[in-house]
């Protein structure tokens, strides 16, 4: 694992970022503007000028429900590094669209699935990408896992026909699939999926305020249920050819639960624990999003597949980062160099205190190798971090694994600043 930035050279490196980016980044510059800050001596300098995770949420929905694709130019290009005003967006019809027309302009827009709420967007370039697909290799080689075209590789997720979640997959492929690989299934060219979670989480909104009509309840539901039969139908699939294959190398890439649920499958089609024999490798993110599973999920997962914790890259990160923090055999997760951590108190105005060597709070990050935006987010995440030396004998910060989400608990999710920051974006569209 990389050891952690030193702290002088991470206050000079986002002092450089900052005065490059303030001239960039328009939120940014109205926000340092109000708060007075023209230069960074300090971390906690850096505090006022973190944007919360909301702010990549900020747009008024009308833009989305009445087409005004252009406004939503402005919006986004009020957070972003390099213009999008200049984007034509001429004939767009719906979400899916006005982001496929970006990303014709190098705008490689990503969003959350909104299954929480309102979908957020970021603006990411194609240095993003390859960022984030380096540290994924870099990642995967320090757990153990080099590339080696000697694998079966699974993508065990569903298709959502996102650029992002495609590069990625055939990234994988190229770099460590044997040349007679277990075939993976490709959904024909699915061009929606913006569209599906945008409406989905308009009706989860409109279901709470009990606003949502019958039918509209049951459009959505129909479309969900057809991806779940998607998702079940590609499991099958991989079941059917792991088991013709079950002493050979199979590389997973998953989120936990449809990890879970191929477990669940294999079992149905009389698969037992110790069947599958294969020196089986796994690369996980993302956590629970949400699901209920057993208690021991990752241990029936472990055995049935055949995988060992030392084959196992699992970190943690968000979709606001190009940088993971992987975890180590002592179930910590590091945090890397180019990426600078804060610990702040559940409001997102303070440091969290220290005490005996730990902090806990909301994590923050900074990530140095970002270009699309300001690199600067605040979570909604709370956290656990040690300051020493981890168990496994590195150094730096390294954050337990129990992490929460404040809108979990009984505390809610509200972030000081957040609503000062959203009246700057807003203010920006109406211009």
């Amino acid at each position: 694992m990389s050891r952690t930035t030193n702290q002088r050279d991470s206050i000079e490196a986002l002092d450089a970022r900052f005065q490059q980016r303030r001239k960039q980044v328009p939120v940014l510059d109205r926000r340092a503007e109000a708060e007075g800050i023209k230069t960074i001596r300090a971390r906690e300098d850096m505090i006022p000028l973190l944007f919360p995770h909301t702010t990549y949420k900020s747009y008024p929905e009308s833009l989305i429900a009445k087409g005004r694709w252009a406004q939503l130019n402005r919006w986004l290009d009020s957070l972003s590094t390099y213009r999008v005003t200049d984007v034509d967006v001429s004939g767009v019809e719906d979400i899916d669209g006005w982001i496929e027309r970006l990303e014709s302009a190098g705008h490689l827009v990503s969003s959350s699935s909104g299954t929480s709420g309102k979908s957020s967007f970021l603006n990411k370039t194609r240095r993003d990408r390859e960022a984030s697909q380096q540290n994924q290799m870099a990642c995967l080689a320090e757990a153990g896992i080099p590339a080696e075209r000697t694998w079966h590789v699974i993508p065990v997720g569903p298709e959502t026909g996102l650029s992002a979640h495609n590069a990625s997959r055939e990234m994988l492929i190229a770099a460590y699939a044997r040349p007679d690989a277990i075939p993976v299934p490709r959904t024909q060219g699915r061009k929606d999926h913006y569209r599906y979670t945008t409406r989905l989480a308009a009706i989860r909104k409109a279901m709470a305020d009990g606003t949502a009509e019958p039918d509209e309840i049951a459009e959505v539901e129909a479309a969900g249920a057809r991806r779940q039969r998607e998702t079940e139908e590609r499991l099958r699939h991989f079941a059917e050819h792991i088991l013709k294959r079950r002493g050979e190398r199979i590389f997973f890439n998953s989120m936990v639960a449809p990890l879970f649920r191929l477990s669940e499958i294999l079992k149905e089609s009389g698969a037992s624990e110790g069947d599958i024999t294969g020196e089986n490798a796994l690369m996980t993110g993302g956590g629970l999003k949400g699901n209920t599973l057993p208690p021991d999920y990752q241990t029936q997962i472990y055995r049935m597949l055949n995988i060992t914790p030392a084959r196992h890259l699992q970190y943690y990160s968000m979709q606001e980062l190009n940088l993971r923090n992987p975890k180590c055999l002592e179930g910590r997760y590091h945090v890397p160099e180019g990426l600078v951590l804060f610990v702040l108190d559940k409001d997102g105005e303070s440091p969290a205190p220290e005490s005996d060597g730990q902090v806990e709070g909301r994590a923050a990050f900074f990530d140095l190798t970002i270009d699309g935006r300001w690199g600067g987010t605040i979570s909604g995440d709370k956290i656990l971090v040690d300051l020493r030396a981890c168990p496994c004998g590195r150094p730096g910060q390294t954050i337990f694994p129990e992490i929460t989400r404040y809108a979990d608990l009984r505390d809610d999710d509200k972030i000081t600043c957040a609503g000062t920051i959203d009246a700057y974006v807003r203010g920006f569209v109406a211009e």
